[in-house]
């Protein structure tokens, strides 16, 4: 059966008549009509043996899982939902009984919440005025001045003591005060003694601005803590609570 062979086809688009048809009969092999067509369907039997094989091994392996948990751990399963479904009624009746006391002990658990919302309302005027004055001492401080010159003052207070020993021991030993070896001594205390008052002034000076700091710290925190979570908020969120 001979087949015709198009070499050259134009087609109107709108009505679709063939306009020009070009072509020759062809009576050969059709696999002689060389196509365009460039793929190959081969089939790799050696590749389809192993993925049988491979697949008839697994197959192989679940079995030998299946009766293995069959034999060990099907029966453990069986006897734990068992065990389950003999202990529900106890757990139910466990549960209730923790509902029932948990409702037996709801009024006394209300009455001393109320109580203690009572007693927390009854302080607070007091715990108020209490944070008021630790809040105005914490931002006034200490007097950074005053410790300075307390500071001097002891310093000054304990060289005077030194100085008179000095001055009872020199003359015990007959040392002119007028001579180069006194004047030299007291020159060298003089300078051991504006050292330490200098020392001691600093660290009073330290000492004081630290603690003022740690006070304004301190005062922060409990500024913040009564506007978080302090008792007052306890009470002012407990108010609906003891209306009922």
């Amino acid at each position: 059966m001979g087949r015709m062979i198009y070499t050259k086809v134009v087609i109107d688009m709108v009505t679709g008549k063939t306009l020009v048809q070009e072509g020759y009969r062809y009576d050969g092999e059709v696999a002689e009509c060389k196509g365009g067509g460039g793929s190959v369907n081969s089939v790799d039997y050696e590749y389809n043996d192993r993925m049988a094989t491979i697949a008839e091994e697994q197959q192989a392996w679940a079995k030998d899982y299946y009766k293995m948990w069959e034999t060990y751990f099907k029966p453990y399963e069986i006897q734990q939902a068992q065990t389950n479904l003999q202990n529900l009624p106890l757990e139910n009746s466990v549960y209730r009984g923790q509902l029932e006391a948990a409702r037996d002990l709801l009024p006394l658990e209300s009455g001393l919440y109320k109580q203690q919302l009572k007693a927390e309302a009854e302080l607070l005027p007091q715990q108020t005025e209490a944070t008021k004055n630790f809040l105005s001492a914490s931002a006034k401080g200490v007097d950074v001045a005053e410790r300075m010159g307390l500071a001097k003052a002891d310093v000054s207070s304990a060289w005077k003591n030194v100085a008179d020993a000095t001055a009872r021991s020199n003359a015990r030993m007959g040392v002119n005060p007028n001579s180069g070896r006194y004047q030299g001594t007291q020159a060298a205390l003089a300078t051991q003694q504006a050292a330490q008052t200098a020392q001691a002034v600093t660290g009073a000076r330290v000492g004081a601005e630290q603690e003022n700091y740690d006070r304004l710290m301190k005062a922060a925190s409990v500024s913040q803590n009564k506007l978080s979570g302090s008792p007052t908020n306890t009470i002012f969120q407990g108010l609906s609570f003891l209306g009922g």
